[in-house]
């Protein structure tokens, strides 16, 4: 079951979602959306290969430029980046989430792949945004990405893989 706006905002006033900083109007009919928050991660191109079992003996500063978003980042032509959310979020082990691209910024040729907020998660949204055929201006504080909240039939374990409580922009680990 998706939560409808009013759902979402019993569950937040509850607490049993929590997202911090908070303001209403980011709760829209079916979902949540995020903002920019101020870190961002631009990919390099390298032709080193990068084993993703073996990242604890690799320097990923070979692979990732980690930038501070004080204004504005021009996201580039087809420049692939990691961005984080403003928000922090918090979710109970009977909730996960979707998050998606907001139509405008799809409809000017950027995209991220899916991302899932896995039930029980607790942390900033790092999320991995492809750039378009022009230049794009992404702001901080810019509501740019939408999340869809679902209840599961059941509680699961919660998450506490790699990225629980992340903050800022996070690599991959």
């Amino acid at each position: 079951m998706i939560l409808a706006r009013s759902d979402l905002i019993k569950c937040i006033e509850s607490g049993e979602i929590v997202i911090e900083p908070f303001d209403e109007d980011i709760v829209r009919e079916n979902g949540v959306d995020l903002r920019i928050g101020d870190e961002a991660a631009v990919l390099i191109n390298n032709p080193d290969p990068l084993d993703p079992e073996d990242l604890e003996q690799v320097d990923l500063r070979q692979y990732y430029k980690v930038v501070k978003i004080d204004n504005e980042l021009i996201l580039q032509p087809y420049m692939k980046i990691l961005v984080t959310t403003l928000e922090y979020i918090k979710v109970p082990t009977y909730i996960a989430g979707l998050v998606e691209l907001r139509s405008t910024f799809a409809r000017l040729g950027l995209s991220i792949p899916p991302t899932i907020i896995d039930a029980g998660f607790e942390g900033q949204i790092t999320l991995e945004v492809h750039g378009g055929a022009f230049p794009v201006v992404l702001r901080k504080g810019l509501k740019f990405a939408h999340v869809v909240f679902m209840k599961l039939t059941t509680n699961t374990e919660p998450y506490r893989g790699r990225y629980f409580r992340q903050r800022g922009v996070t690599l991959p680990r």
